[in-house]
């Protein structure tokens, strides 16, 4: 799979000689922002910051080269910053950006003498950033309260660069009026690079622990950068990066408004950047209706979105310039829904010229065993295999997407198949004669082969058109995972034995290029949450073994904030993790689960 550099987005707008206040709120720990463009910054191996809300400063601090770990793959995120400490990661800050004194001399600390920090401390003495606890003291091995620390970074602002913050009003009634580090505390508020501890309170008196230290260093590294006074340091992941190496996507489909205006578009982009978010996966296809300029699809009769309006033109253009990529989705089964009951059906619709209503030598839906007529396309009519790849073709030649993404590549049930044109299909491929019961072993084989065939045609229209574009597609896993992680534990799952999506072949065999399976379990129900794991388990030792990308897909709508984050971590340790979906990423649609899943880089683990 190909990953995407994001565009860093700014967390303040900055003056020439002072720098602005950032709005009125406290910033959040976040830090995607100028100084820590997520493309950019390696993944670190730390194994005790995974679930740590300042991961992605703990990464970003370790790339400017301001932190260290206790080891390769311990960072101690919750033990104390010294004074020490301190010191040396404004140090290193200003020597990274060329505004450390030569020649400076001791500052006359009679216990740094010997000490590992002493010529950092001895820098930031020199310039005014640090006192002493004594005229002969400095303490280094003290740790550094909330209030110290903005003092500190307050006056690395003004004596280390000549760029003072300006002052900001004080919301919290824990900071008394004569405090020396009153004013500080205030800039450093308006200027997003702490926040309290709650609306009111800012906690002073309590210690900075490791991770902690490093968002608020990373903010600072961050409006520098803004400012021209730091540039970003020159080493990028590897290919094999732990982290930038893995997909985070998630789905945007077209039963709202996000899609269909630019404004949206926009505000979709945004969001999905500021989350570190590297792939959207956009519905462009609702029901075999276009929502981008088509020769083979009806134009969508959507009274939602413009005649004019090219919803897959505008995304690709809005998230490519934010180096995010774009996958067409295509809902392949599905031929109406009940959006559609009251809007005028356009000419040379599918639901309309081959749907059930549709004169039965013209039908491409499906028909049970029993003669039920279905909604859905049949995957063994040869009509809808061709069709299929005249919809991929078209996107692959007309538009610069990153993948095209299919959904509902299978049947509904294995009663279905029924479809007459279908039924000849068989006949004529395997030689028998009339009408297989829906457990006949040689009609279920045939027609699992049909939901594979669409899947290889597919991406020999791509192959075809030379472009260098992902195919994947979205995957059942209803109920129970596989008891063993290969082949014989799969076809006993209901992917096989119900929907005859054998996509654990397509897997094996390379037949596409990434596979997203669609977890959709509510954590919180017990039964529930053991099906998700089991599914995770097996994906991972599929993902493990093979070039295409397994990025599993955890039901956010389904689930509760922390849920989420619990299975967006779990997916991460196979390829990745795509979202359903970006409308309601959790179960009450909550926004901020967003911010939190770039506070922990979406839960990556190093130890894969």
């Amino acid at each position: 799979m190909r990953t995407s550099s994001l565009l860093s987005i700014t967390i303040g707008v900055l003056m020439a000689t002072t720098l602005a206040p950032v709005g009125v709120s406290p910033a959040s720990a976040t830090t995607v922002s100028q100084g820590c463009p997520s493309a950019s910054v390696p993944a670190t191996g730390y194994t005790d910051t995974v679930t740590s809300s300042h991961r992605s400063a703990i990464d970003c601090a370790t790339w400017w080269g301001l932190v260290e770990g206790r080891s390769a793959t311990s960072f101690a995120p919750t033990r104390e910053v010294t004074r020490g400490q301190t010191a040396a990661m404004i140090s290193r800050l200003l020597r990274e950006s060329g505004q450390a004194p030569e020649g400076v001399g001791s500052a006359g600390f009679v216990d740094t003498e010997g000490h590992l920090f002493e010529e950092d401390i001895d820098l930031l003495a020199a310039l005014g950033i640090v006192t002493g606890t004594t005229t002969t003291t400095y303490d280094p091995d003290a740790p550094v309260n909330r209030a110290q620390m903005a003092s500190i970074l307050s006056r690395t602002f003004e004596f280390g660069y000549q760029r003072p913050l300006l002052p900001g009003p004080m919301p919290f009634q824990d900071v008394a009026p004569d405090s020396v580090h009153r004013d500080a505390i205030a800039s450093l508020v308006a200027a997003g690079v702490t926040a309290g501890t709650s609306p009111t309170t800012y906690s002073p008196g309590l210690d900075v622990p490791r991770a902690q230290m490093a968002s608020f260093v990373t903010r600072v590294a961050g409006l520098l950068t803004a400012e021209g006074a730091l540039q970003l340091p020159e080493r990028r992941p590897g290919v094999d990066d732990a982290y930038a190496s893995r997909m985070r996507a998630t789905w945007v489909h077209l039963f709202d408004d996000t899609l269909k205006t630019s404004a949206g578009i926009d505000r979709l982009v945004a969001e999905v950047a500021a989350a570190d978010g590297n792939t959207i996966i956009a519905q462009v296809i609702r029901r075999h209706d276009a929502y981008y300029h088509s020769e083979v699809l009806p134009r969508t009769p959507d009274p939602n979105v413009s005649v004019t309006f090219d919803v897959l033109g505008e995304l690709l253009e809005a998230a490519h310039s934010a180096g995010i990529e774009v996958h067409a989705w295509f809902s392949v089964a599905p031929t109406t829904h009940g959006v559609y009951a009251d809007l005028t059906a356009p000419e040379g619709w599918i639901a309309t010229d081959h749907g059930r209503e549709a004169p039965t030598d013209q039908r491409w839906v499906s028909r049970t065993s029993d003669g039920a007529w279905s909604d859905y396309l049949d995957p063994g009519v040869p009509e809808v295999q061709a069709h299929v790849v005249e919809v991929v073709t078209e996107i692959a030649q007309r538009y610069p997407v990153d993948g095209i993404h299919l959904d509902y590549v299978r049947y509904q049930s294995a009663q279905h198949g029924y479809n007459p044109k279908a039924l000849d299909a068989f006949r004529a491929a395997t030689g028998a004669s009339g009408v297989p019961a829906a457990d006949d072993r040689e009609w279920l084989e045939w027609r699992r082969e049909q939901t594979r065939r669409i899947i290889l045609d597919a991406r020999a229209a791509i192959a075809d058109v030379d472009q260098d574009i992902a195919l994947s597609a979205a995957v059942i896993t209803w109920g129970d995972g596989p008891s063993t992680h290969d082949r014989a534990g799969f076809r006993q799952t209901m992917p096989y034995t119900r929907t005859l999506q054998d996509w654990d072949r397509w897997v094996r065999e390379g037949a596409l290029d990434a596979v997203m399976p669609m977890n959709y379990y509510r954590y919180h129900i017990p039964e529930q949450a053991r099906w998700f794991d089991r599914w995770l388990a097996y994906e991972r030792v599929l993902a493990a073994g093979s070039s295409v990308a397994v990025v599993p897909g955890p039901g956010g709508y389904l689930n509760r904030p922390d849920n989420v984050l619990i299975q967006v971590r779990a997916a991460m340790r196979a390829d990745g993790a795509t979202v359903y979906s970006y409308q309601q990423p959790t179960d009450d649609a909550s926004r901020h689960v967003w911010t939190r899943l770039a506070e922990r880089r979406w839960g990556y683990d190093p130890q894969r």
